[in-house]
């Protein structure tokens, strides 16, 4: 009795522990601030104005929220959680962002779509 304890104990961790993993890299994203001015130098790019880098980390932040959400459902097989991923991809308002902050936002959301182990580039 004593070891199936200490199996289940051991199996829940090992669970919670790869939840972790999976959701750090959303989670790190929403605390960070994903466009700020030193950030698009690197990309060969002048900043935006404030009002359309804010505009940015709102849909970022928002986006990652609700992918988070899709991650932690356990109801959701493969299939579903991409179905809903590409729902939620194709919502983004893309229209709003010419084109060097759509792909700013692409390369942004790609690694926290590729921690639920789907091709962002494929979705996006």
């Amino acid at each position: 009795m004593k070891w199936a304890a200490i199996l289940f104990l051991f199996l829940f961790a090992q669970g919670v522990s790869a939840m972790d993993s999976k959701t750090t890299v959303i989670d790190e994203l929403i605390k960070k601030e994903n466009y700020a001015i030193e950030l698009w130098e690197p990309r060969g790019l002048n900043p935006s104005a404030p009002e359309v880098i804010t505009a940015l980390e709102v849909v970022t932040n928002s986006f990652l929220k609700k992918l988070r959400q899709i991650q932690i459902d356990s109801d959701l097989n493969k299939s579903q959680q991409l179905e809903k991923v590409q729902r939620l991809v194709d919502s983004l308002p893309w229209n709003d962002f010419d084109t060097e902050e759509k792909e700013f936002l692409a390369d942004t959301i790609a690694p926290a779509i590729a921690s639920l182990g789907f091709d962002p580039w494929s979705i996006i």
